[in-house]
């Protein structure tokens, strides 16, 4: 075989750097790729994290403006801390989250109590009573939250009745915590502390969470009303916190119950004939309240009157929650009178000593009538 010619070894030089060339090009522009691939993936991860500093510095800006001035700053701080979007929902929104989270908590209470009761040979007396009202007092506040709830989301939050409304129910729910723990007190400062200690965590702060989305309540808008409106409704309120009054009556109070309260305080008796009687002498329908309470019908949605004429009635009355829109007419003050004497030195708790305990309910019913369920006179 003949030896390759110069030409020949040129031609193979110029072909060896040519692929080198390409090759070298080549490996230049897949680095070039993978830098900016890299560059932009920093790029966006420094958007992202830019962002999401942001976000975290307006939700805790949001947090800060809602807990500002709040007495359990602490529970407040925790709880919208894990509210999404919180810097952009409104006030009533953020409300409604509370209330949301109270009401988990008194579900969470409520099954705590739960399991002390399913032991009650290791309970005493004091101590079964007490768990029994509490879970009694739990069903209750979370039929207010409810209350709250539906008129927090019903798009009236600017309107003095419903903000008031849901003030009346959220004060309740608070105050039912408070009368739970009061049934644990005994007799004697040596036989507290058995199982009230177990329990009061989760109670409390049931009280604390319900005590911020009230006072978050104070601060939505209401509607501004004239300075002679306002005086003329301070005159004419007879006691706080039955909102505003109509004719001399909170404005809740049916026109027909105006009425029949009305001529009943002018001595011309019950309107129309009463549903059930109650006479000491046998003359009406029964010789006690709590007879006349237990037939009247449950969840009635008309108002069911139970006339108790004059007499000492020597018991103790419980309404329950199920009795709606009763109503207790008497003969007049000191002439209808109801009393009892349970007290704690007889192992009855706070919550069972009432002489005449209502199980006060709000529902939204048109214009809020029926917010109150009972009454006497």
């Amino acid at each position: 075989m003949p030896p390759p010619t110069p030409r020949t070894k040129r031609r193979d030089a110029a072909r060896l750097l040519l692929l080198a060339t390409l090759l070298l090009l080549l490996l230049t522009f897949l680095f070039a790729q993978s830098a900016f691939a890299a560059d932009d993936h920093h790029a966006r991860t420094l958007l992202d994290a830019n962002a999401e500093a942001g976000a975290d510095a307006e939700h805790a800006a949001a947090v800060d403006r809602h807990c500002a001035e709040m007495l359990h700053r602490d529970v407040c701080v925790s709880t919208l801390a894990g509210i999404q979007g919180l810097a952009r929902k409104p006030l009533g929104d953020v409300i409604s989250e509370v209330v949301e989270r109270a009401a988990s908590a008194v579900r969470a209470a409520a099954s705590n109590c739960t399991s002390y009761l399913s032991r009650p040979h290791r309970l005493r007396l004091r101590d079964r009573l007490a768990l029994s009202d509490c879970q009694e007092l739990f069903g209750h506040t979370l039929s207010q939250l409810g209350t709250a709830a539906d008129e927090l989301s019903a798009g009236n939050r600017s309107a003095e009745d419903s903000i008031a409304g849901v003030q009346t129910v959220l004060s309740a729910a608070m105050t039912n915590q408070y009368t739970c723990l009061e049934g644990f007190a005994g007799p004697s400062a040596s036989e507290d502390g058995r199982v009230r200690p177990f329990i009061q965590g989760r109670i409390y702060h049931v009280a604390h969470l319900v005590s911020n989305s009230l006072a978050m309540v104070r601060r939505l808008p209401q509607r501004r009303r004239g300075r002679a409106l306002r005086a003329r409704t301070t005159r004419s309120e007879a006691f706080e916190g039955y909102g505003r009054v109509r004719r001399g009556f909170p404005a809740w109070v049916a026109a027909a119950d105006r009425r029949r309260l009305l001529q009943q305080q002018q001595g011309e008796g019950v309107v129309g004939a009463p549903d059930l009687v109650v006479a000491k002498d046998g003359s009406g329908n029964f010789t006690t309240v709590g007879e006349a309470v237990a037939a009247a019908p449950n969840n009635s949605a008309t108002r069911y009157v139970i006339h108790i004429k004059a007499g000492g009635y020597f018991e103790n009355v419980e309404v329950g929650a199920e009795k709606t829109n009763l109503m207790l007419v008497g003969d007049g003050m000191w002439r209808t009178v109801i009393k009892a004497s349970r007290n704690v030195v007889d192992n009855y708790t706070t919550f069972r000593s009432a002489t005449l305990a209502p199980a006060l309910r709000s529902c939204r019913d048109g214009l809020h009538q029926g917010r109150r369920r009972a009454a006497v006179s």
